[in-house]
């Protein structure tokens, strides 16, 4: 007869709490990477209104980045 593991709960919460941060960290990097996007596309659509003379548009996006 063999003895159970005494530490296959420790084992098992581990390998939970692995899981646990692996998925916290790719939330992180999924927000990171949203942030990332948004700024490059609004700095795109700046350099487009710039490119066109569309005053009023390079106005809006400017006037939104200053006030948040």
């Amino acid at each position: 007869m063999t003895n159970p593991n005494p530490f296959s709960g420790v084992v098992d919460f581990l390998a939970k709490m692995g899981e646990a941060y692996r998925e916290f960290e790719l939330n992180e990097l999924m927000t990171e990477l949203e942030d990332f996007n948004n700024r490059n596309y609004k700095d795109a659509a700046i350099d487009v209104a710039l490119a066109t003379g569309d005053r009023e548009a390079f106005n809006k996006l400017v006037g939104s980045e200053l006030n948040g």
